[in-house]
């Protein structure tokens, strides 16, 4: 029995000929995207995907950029050098300063408002040359180079490495130093002591501030104790008679008379330092003390143009 075979054709929904254009809904698509547009959607989306050019944007390292970043306020300076300076009241965060010393320095405030500097060569922000304080009084400390390329912080009205001591001489005189070929015999003393010479009745002052642990007389003389923070004592000892205003527990200043020498025309007394309860010769320690001549750190500022 002959198959009849038919060609299949699908069912088709008729077109509607009011669905053919739909015009409103692609007016209300381009009413969205201008929209869109207007209020900048677009590139907020185009910025948020990761394409060329979308990188997220460096600051530069410039002086204004590190010196705001600190909270200071930029100026350029002399000779390549800038300036970042900070008002120090009672509201300034010391913990934003960029360094140990600024902030070691900015702890030393007095006043109810104080002024910070620091100086630098422009490339180099880290590096400074001269920081000045603004307190009760003006510091200016110098940034000092010495010959093995370190630098050290030295105060420019003492000659003074900071922060440390500074030691002043108990008389305006030098020490009479104990070179190789003195002859120690019967004088076994003064392996733990250093001699001084003065003329008659001269005021013997304390070699730092400090604070009076012992005074009396001995062999020498009149003598007195003292301890000095930082872990250095000083014994001045010799004297022909002790200043009356001093006791023991006082507070002493290198400005104190801690008494007079005896009165001659010529006459000695004897000063010993120690460090860490360790006797140091006054050559060496105030050497320590004073690492930079004060003709040199002159020349130093010359050279910064201030």
């Amino acid at each position: 029995m002959p198959v009849e075979f038919q060609e299949y054709r699908g069912k088709r929904k008729p077109i509607n000929p009011r669905h053919k254009y739909p015009l409103i809904r692609l007016l209300l698509v381009a009413v969205a995207a201008f929209l869109a547009y207007c209020s900048g959607l677009f590139s907020v989306i185009a910025n948020a995907l990761p394409l060329p050019g979308n990188e997220e944007e460096q600051p530069l390292d410039t002086w204004d950029f590190r010196c705001k970043s600190y909270g200071g306020k930029p100026f350029m300076s002399k000779q390549n050098l800038a300036q970042c300076s900070w008002i120090l009241d009672d509201s300034t965060r010391i913990d934003r300063l960029p360094n140990a010393f600024l902030r070691y320095v900015a702890s030393l405030r007095h006043d109810s408002k104080s002024k910070l500097h620091w100086m630098a060569p422009v490339e180099d922000f880290e590096n400074a040359s001269l920081v000045v304080f603004e307190d009760s009084l003006q510091q200016v400390y110098l940034h000092y180079p010495k010959k093995d390329s370190s630098r050290v912080w030295v105060l420019k009205s003492t000659g003074c490495k900071f922060p440390g001591v500074c030691p002043n001489l108990p008389l305006e005189w030098s020490a009479l130093p104990i070179d190789e070929n003195f002859d120690f015999e019967g004088q076994e003393a003064l392996l733990a002591m250093d001699v001084f010479r003065g003329i008659g009745e001269a005021p013997v002052h304390p070699v730092l501030s400090g604070k009076v642990l012992e005074l009396g007389h001995d062999s020498t003389g009149y003598f007195v104790e003292i301890d000095h923070g930082y872990n250095v004592t000083s014994k001045t000892s010799g004297m022909g008679r002790l200043n009356e205003g001093v006791a023991v527990g006082d507070t002493v200043n290198t400005e104190t008379i801690l008494g007079r020498l005896a009165p001659h025309d010529s006459t000695v007394f004897f000063l010993s330092v120690r460090l860490n309860g360790q006797f140091v010769r006054w050559n060496d320690f105030y050497a320590s003390t004073h690492p930079v001549a004060m003709d040199s750190l002159v020349s130093f500022e010359k050279g910064l143009g201030f």
